[in-house]
């Protein structure tokens, strides 16, 4: 399968597909040295590596792949079996052969493409000029058409006043229509501020069922989309998006556990398949490389149940580890 990463949540999702033994293969730098003494050059090659484990660095995005060398091009700069480290970073495009392509692996790429596709949040940065919206997808910036405020310093009071009232309700006209659950409107000055006294006093924003975030950025182009997107404050929106779900499967785990619609462990979960007694299977991405949990995952998937794949590092997913790290709902 051959894959082109485009974000940190890319990085993640390769991870939680490359196991021990897959073989890798992709663009990477290697010093090379034409004697003993010689200080040694970085050359570009094509490697393939017999993987021993992988690293993600979240601060860095990148992802580490680590094994040995079984193949690669130009020879003359290539040791073969010896250990080399692939950098995995957005823009990179690598292939990865395994011995045989599960089919709930499969779906875990397919998920992230769809996933990728989908809007994530709403943008809108506004000056008093005019406001720019735009989505935030899994693989970047969907940007749509400006919003022009036609305001003019020559209009009277009153005139000015309606106008700009007109240009705050085609704003949140256009929130209110979009297809996320949380929006973010940003700008340089007070207009935001403005748009958000104007939609709580006239009870606009009330009407509209979103999560409305109002923050600041430099100005109200696409470089001010771009500048909220690297933003921290974005992060943890997102951040939250993704945990939110997760939360709530964990949550309906532990409501089930009492009447017993709830299983975990690998045994229990197994039997509960086997029975037709699971909707939903929860696993830890730390163990989709485990025979015995590829195999109950493979139950799972000839039956057309839902498996939902938790990070193992953040929160939920170290709830799920002291349920031996995988669990179903009835």
């Amino acid at each position: 399968m051959k894959l082109r990463v485009d974000t940190l949540d890319d990085l993640w999702t390769i991870q939680r597909i490359i196991f021990a033994g897959d073989h890798v293969k992709s663009e990477s730098e290697r010093k090379f040295k034409s004697n003993e003494t010689d200080e040694g050059e970085m050359k570009k090659v094509i490697i393939t590596l017999d993987v021993e484990k992988t690293e993600l660095d979240k601060n860095a995005i990148r992802l580490r792949i680590m094994g040995k060398i079984i193949e690669g091009k130009p020879e003359e700069f290539i040791k073969l079996r010896s250990y080399h480290t692939l950098n995995i970073a957005p823009g990179d495009v690598l292939e990865i052969q395994k011995p045989a392509w599960k089919s709930y692996i499969v779906g875990v790429v397919r998920n992230a493409v769809s996933d990728s596709k989908k809007p994530r949040l709403g943008l809108i940065v506004v000056d008093d000029e005019k406001a720019l919206p735009a989505y935030m997808l899994g693989y970047g910036i969907e940007f749509r058409n400006e919003i022009y405020s036609r305001l003019s310093k020559r209009m009277t009071p009153k005139d000015f006043q309606e106008q700009q009232k007109k240009y705050f309700e085609n704003i949140l006209d256009h929130v209110s229509k979009m297809n996320v659950d949380t929006v973010v409107i940003a700008g340089p000055g007070f207009t935001k501020d403005d748009i958000k006294k104007y939609g709580e006093d006239s009870g606009i924003i009330k009407k509209i069922q979103k999560r409305l975030i109002f923050e600041s950025v430099s100005n109200s182009e696409r470089s001010g989309i771009y500048e909220l997107v690297r933003s921290d404050k974005v992060a943890r929106i997102l951040e939250k998006e993704r945990i939110r779900i997760e939360f709530k499967l964990m949550e309906d785990f532990l409501t089930n556990l009492s009447t017993m619609r709830s299983k975990y462990g690998v045994d229990n979960v197994n039997h509960a398949i086997e029975n037709g007694e699971a909707s939903t299977v929860l696993v830890n991405d730390s163990v989709l490389g485990d025979q015995k949990i590829q195999e109950l995952l493979s139950k799972a998937e000839e039956q057309r149940i839902n498996i939902e794949v938790f990070n193992s590092s953040d929160e939920v997913g170290t709830q799920l580890h002291s349920f031996k790290d995988v669990a179903c709902i009835g």
